[in-house]
């Protein structure tokens, strides 16, 4: 009986394996083709013309073949298209989306989406899809407690100004440290705009996020660093974790010993300390309150401020530098003449200082606008039973993701005539701050989940430029870099790149 039994197993054997390697096989690919099929076949979506071509299953290929290999040009064709019919959202198979396509939005329906509440279009829903938040680092939990959107509010908007000088102090030292380290004998740098900025940026940053010296740390910079550039694969960096619980461990001794004092803890005014407090008294402090969960609202932290404001600050940089030396020269007087007044009047780099710089407002404003990093934006899912109906009539079913052809928008003519103008914002009888948000300006996005840290993230910028513009004669390029395409989304890091600073003879 042992010997049949041993016979039957291992005639078994392969044969299971081999069913199951097929089970497995066909499930993902129904798994890859379920988005072809939905969109091609489903009859919730038949309503909607597609970006080129008539509907269909390999049609639906060719646009993911096209939008993954050439997607500049199809994102191009596709705006244009959609100023000719009005009031009509187009399906675009979309591999980066949760759903695997997306319906695109015109301007004219943006403002009335933006409004909609969050049981009815919700971006945090597509979050946690499209970031699979359930199964990365962060966890569901991140999204289910958000209690850093009311951090961010109160320490980076509200309480911004009294954080100013420290962010100050750390701005100067980290240009110090990462620039003078690249300078030659002639006083010269030839500099990678994204890989020095991406440095004193984060420490600056991590100065307010987590206090001093740890934001001087070269180990926790770069475990930022590397969370932020590689979101999508966050479980490796759990071991960078130990050097970060040290600091958050010391920390949660000195507030529980307070605790039991009644004294107030003498802890850092940064936002480490202030996550920690609410987290101490959150309901849910059994899993707020712990080393690894603060770990991660830190990191996650980072990842919000460290890749998008190195993106803001490269391509400024490269949008200067690719001016008409004619009005490079201009530009650079200007902004100088601007920031040496709010000097004197503001009587150092503090809010007021940071308030008079319009002509550095409306130039970042103009770079942002201009510079979008990806071709679409405001993403949004739709939750409610039954769907949504526009105003017009135009209805989308549940679960559909949308979203906005940002760069299309953003660089339509109809809305900003002529080529790259720093001085627009100033020159518009609106007077629009680089953080004021609109229907053709998405940059921060739109409506209830805007980004509550812009105002924070330009004080950064214009901190940083104000010092790099004091400091350092920039050479101009007279032709702006062009930047690095990555399927949808356009970085300035091309690593050959370089942009020459001289050490100047006086402020």
């Amino acid at each position: 009986m042992d010997l049949n039994a041993s016979g039957t197993l291992l005639w078994l054997m392969p044969r299971i394996v081999a069913y199951a390697t097929i089970a497995v096989v066909v499930a993902w690919l129904g798994h890859l083709l379920e988005p072809a099929l939905t969109a091609s076949f489903s009859r919730r979506y038949d309503a909607y013309p597609w970006v080129k071509g008539e509907r269909g299953l390999l049609q639906f290929f060719s646009i993911v073949h096209e939008c993954v290999f050439h997607a500049g040009g199809l994102f191009k064709a596709l705006y244009e298209k959609m100023q000719n019919s009005a009031n009509e959202l187009f399906l675009i198979p979309f591999p980066h989306s949760n759903t695997g396509f997306m319906l695109l939005l015109p301007v004219e329906l943006i403002g009335e989406y933006a409004k909609q509440p969050e049981d009815v279009v919700s971006f945090d829903k597509y979050v946690r899809e499209v970031m699979h938040a359930k199964y990365s680092l962060f966890g569901d939990n991140m999204l289910d407690n958000n209690i850093q959107k009311p951090i961010v509010r109160k320490e980076l908007v509200q309480k911004l100004r009294y954080k100013i000088d420290m962010m100050n102090e750390e701005m100067v030292s980290a240009m110090n440290d990462t620039l003078t380290s690249q300078m030659d004998k002639n006083g010269e740098i030839r500099l990678n705009v994204w890989d020095t900025a991406m440095k004193f940026l984060s420490r600056t940053s991590n100065r307010i996020i987590v206090g001093y010296p740890l934001c001087r740390n070269e180990e926790f910079l770069k475990a930022t660093i590397d969370y932020a550039v590689n979101m999508f694969s966050l479980a490796i960096y759990v071991r960078f974790i130990p050097p970060f619980l040290r600091p958050a461990t010391e920390r949660m001794q000195i507030l529980d010993e307070s605790e039991k004092t009644g004294k107030e803890p003498n802890l850092p005014n940064d936002l480490l300390t202030v996550v920690m407090k609410v987290a101490k008294n959150d309901p849910n402090s059994h899993v707020e309150y712990t080393p690894m969960m603060l770990v991660n609202r830190v990191l996650t932290f980072n990842f919000l401020q460290s890749y998008s404001n190195t993106l803001t600050f490269s391509n400024a940089m490269y949008d200067l530098v690719g001016l008409p030396k004619e009005t490079f020269d201009e530009t650079i007087a200007d902004l100088r003449a601007e920031i040496s007044s709010a000097l004197k009047e503001a009587g150092g780099y503090n809010a007021e200082f940071v308030g008079k710089l319009d002509f550095m407002d409306s130039f970042y404003r103009e770079s942002l606008r201009s510079n979008p990093v990806g071709d679409v934006g405001l993403e949004r899912t739709i939750v409610s039973e039954g769907g949504f109906t526009f105003s017009n009539g135009l209805h989308v079913p549940k679960g559909a993701t949308l979203a906005a052809p940002i760069r299309g928008i953003q660089t339509d003519q109809k809305y900003y005539p002529g080529g790259f103008n720093p001085r627009r914002a100033l020159e518009d009888p609106a007077r629009p701050k680089v953080t004021t948000l609109s229907p053709d300006f998405l940059i921060f996005g739109l409506g209830r989940p805007a980004c509550p840290g812009r105002w924070f993230a330009i004080t950064l910028q214009k901190l940083a430029m104000s010092h790099i513009l004091m400091d350092y004669d920039i050479e101009c390029i007279g032709k702006r870099p062009q930047g690095v395409r990555k399927v949808t989304l356009i970085e300035p890091r091309d690593r050959a790149q370089r942009i020459v600073l001289r050490k100047r003879k006086s402020g």
